[in-house]
């Protein structure tokens, strides 16, 4: 499932040679964010295993505030909560079960991470109707030179943060 279908795409896309490129965009990304006044904001990211996720989510993060060792993968925990200069929610829900990935996200009481800024990692898991339309999506794909990054959003945020890591070219 994809998740970004519904948004619509945003001009350009990053080449990412590798972690500290990946780590980059993601630290221009966490550097825009904290321009913005906003108590919630959503960024999901898809894209196969070992594309990136959790190494943008760190640059991001860590550029916000956040001490590096502290932000790693939550695929186990289901939710990191950061404390930077804005709290931040890092979510990877890669282990919900498909068929009941909703009932387990609000079980969880994941739902609430989404009243702050949140990362969420396989968003896919749910679906696309699940997500809020006001937020940036980025896909990952895997091409011949490493990864291809491509942003989706219909708001400024979302094309203000992407501008951000586009500067990166």
């Amino acid at each position: 499932m994809i998740i970004t279908e519904n948004l619509p795409s945003l001009p350009g896309s990053l080449e990412l040679a590798g972690p500290e490129i990946t780590k980059k965009a993601g630290a221009l990304m966490g550097q825009a964010l904290l321009k913005e006044s906003l108590a919630a904001f959503l960024v999901t990211l898809e894209g196969p295993l070992g594309a990136g996720k959790t190494t943008l989510c760190q640059g991001l993060a860590v550029a916000m505030g956040a001490q590096a060792q502290e932000v790693v993968s939550p695929t186990f925990t289901l939710c990191n909560v950061y404390s930077a200069q804005k709290t931040l929610y890092h979510l990877d829900l890669y282990r919900l079960d498909p068929l009941r990935a909703a009932q387990e996200f609000i079980g969880a009481g994941l739902d609430e991470c989404l009243d702050g800024l949140c990362l969420v990692e396989w968003p896919e898991r749910l679906s696309q109707n699940f997500w809020p339309d006001q937020r940036l999506g980025l896909k990952f794909e895997l091409s011949d030179q490493g990864r291809t990054l491509k942003a989706f959003g219909q708001n400024q945020v979302a094309q203000r943060l992407w501008q951000a890591a586009l500067s990166l070219s």
